[in-house]
């Protein structure tokens, strides 16, 4: 890597004075030195001119993501941002297949990806196929409905379709050790959620309200975008995980395959055969096949 000899020489630097000062901790924004590389395109199946791209959303999702350790990583949409960025140049590409093998994450950097991908798609023209492979739950599966069609390996696991806002309170803990809870705020509901103290029946409720609006925004995103009946949603609305085939007995997925079926929908859907499979990847990523992570 061409940027480690100062970055050597920074953190020599760094630890000199730190060792003057007689601080033994430091704290640098390590991965804000380091470049990230430019994607490559790679071949996951030969094939003719027209492309089918591979766009992966792995791992919980983000918008961002940390910058405090020496290998450079990037959030989940800002990953997508650069491959889309380098696909719109591309007029080969006449399909994408969202490869998804992630629990969620984050309702706003889910609800940003699944615009992203709708807001690609219909720019420019291609049809958009998930794939989802160990599991599509939560976030992920938000963003799964961004396609035009689902696809779900046998033994993935879907659904979850819902909100939760994780809230817990040391206050009795505090108490058997002597310890008081002395925040000071500028409004009674300024601390609500705070770990230090129980929540009153006023806090619960503001935070109920706030999932219940995400949550219905995420019902309604399903109701939009897949055929569900009412009896599909008294099942999906209790937030449970489920099989792939049970998630296509309620209508939340198209179909029950592998790969080979996800690209055989893509094509059928952008009227084009025997297509060139490309993944974006950077120099130094795992170039394995279709189920691999960079």
């Amino acid at each position: 890597m061409k940027n480690r000899p100062a970055i050597n020489s920074i953190l020599i630097l760094a630890a000199i004075f730190a060792l003057i000062q007689g601080c033994a901790f430091i704290s640098l924004d390590l991965a804000s030195f380091i470049q990230y590389q430019p994607f490559e395109e790679r071949q996951l199946q030969p094939g003719g001119k027209d492309k089918v791209l591979v766009v992966e959303i792995l791992g919980p999702i983000t918008v961002t993501a940390l910058r405090d350790t020496f290998r450079p990583s990037q959030g989940t949409l800002e990953r997508l941002d650069a491959v889309l960025g380098k696909a719109v140049h591309d007029k080969n590409i006449r399909g994408i297949i969202i490869k998804i093998d992630s629990p969620g994450g984050g309702y706003t950097a889910s609800d940003l990806v699944f615009k992203k991908i709708k807001t690609f798609k219909e720019k420019q023209h291609v049809p958009v196929v998930a794939c989802i492979t160990n599991q599509g739950t939560s976030g992920a599966y938000l963003i799964a409905l961004a396609a035009d069609k689902i696809v779900a390996l046998p033994t993935s696991m879907v659904g979850n379709v819902g909100v939760i806002l994780p809230s817990i309170s040391l206050e009795g803990l505090l108490e058997k050790l002597g310890i008081r809870n002395q925040s000071i705020t500028s409004g009674k509901f300024k601390d609500t959620g705070n770990i230090l103290r129980d929540m009153t029946d006023e806090d619960t409720a503001i935070l109920e309200n706030i999932v219940t609006e995400f949550y219905t925004n995420f019902i309604g995103t399903v109701q939009e975008y897949r055929p569900v009946t009412e009896d599909d949603l008294k099942i999906i609305s209790d937030g449970r995980i489920m099989t792939a085939s049970r998630a296509k007995d309620l209508h939340l997925i198209d179909v029950i395959g592998y790969f080979e079926e996800a690209l055989r929908q893509t094509e059928d859907l952008a009227g084009t055969s025997n297509s060139t499979v490309v993944v974006y990847r950077r120099k130094g990523e795992n170039s394995g096949g279709f189920y691999s992570w960079p």
